[in-house]
């Protein structure tokens, strides 16, 4: 019996056992059975809680592939269209750019000429309700023709929201520099 059901019990004993008057052996007895539907009820809402963290994990899993992949292809408007209409993106020195700005931020990279790779190593990730948190590392290498590739690594940390129709989107992406760019 998990912890949490036996907590469950404890008041309605204290309750059983409080009681002179009444015939204890019988209330014990209901007591026990709604115990046991209270026990199964919630090991119900934990397993509907693991499938919601597993559904979570997994979207967050797609999410953080989709955008390596249009990062990769140099498509600032793929990148944008994983945000939700409230999402934001938090570049290091700069002002927070909402979901409408997202894809010209990163259009502006690509269009520099360079080729990109992305690559990302998620350390950590937890889910709460109807958001995740992942965080971790990123490489980025940009390759300009003839020239030797630059590598800016850094962490980021990323939300995801579930939204009404049970998808889920980047809300907050922030990133920062461990070895910023050189001046260009």
């Amino acid at each position: 019996m998990r912890t949490y059901s036996r907590l469950l019990l404890l008041p309605t004993l204290a309750v059983v056992f409080a009681c002179a008057d009444n015939d204890r052996s019988e209330m014990l007895e209901e007591v026990k059975e709604k115990a046991e539907v209270a026990t199964k009820t919630a090991e119900k809402m934990v397993q509907a809680k693991d499938e919601w963290t597993e559904e979570a994990m997994a979207a967050t899993d797609r999410i953080q592939a989709d955008y390596i992949a249009a990062y990769n292809a140099e498509d600032g408007a793929g990148i944008a269209a994983l945000f939700d209409s409230d999402g934001t993106i938090a570049p290091p020195g700069m002002a927070s750019i909402t979901q409408a700005g997202i894809g010209a931020y990163y259009d502006a990279q690509f269009d520099s000429g360079a080729d990109f790779k992305l690559t990302v190593d998620r350390e950590g990730m937890f889910v709460s309700g109807d958001m995740s948190v992942a965080w971790g590392t990123y490489v980025a290498t940009m390759t300009m023709e003839g020239a030797e590739p630059v590598t800016v690594d850094g962490r980021y940390g990323s939300i995801s929201r579930r939204q009404a129709d049970g998808s889920w989107k980047l809300y907050r992406h922030m990133f920062n520099y461990i070895n910023p760019p050189p001046e260009m």
